[in-house]
């Protein structure tokens, strides 16, 4: 019996340990997807700068290889 109490102890805390595992891991992501969004809405108005001619000759798409 004291081994079942042992045992369940055991997965208790790792169940624990799991779910602060978990909610860094959510935590870090968030702050990923803060970031992605923000370096996209960045590139965006970049491309709006960019000269007309540039986009549409594909030369800011493609690297200028066409």
């Amino acid at each position: 019996m004291q081994e079942l109490v042992a045992h369940v102890r055991q997965l208790r805390d790792e169940n624990h340990q799991l779910r602060t595992q978990l909610a860094t891991s959510q935590t870090e992501l968030a702050a990923l997807n803060e970031r992605i969004a923000t370096a996209t809405q960045r590139l965006d108005k970049l491309i709006e700068r960019l000269p007309r001619e540039l986009l549409d000759s594909g030369a800011a798409v493609d690297g200028g290889a066409s």
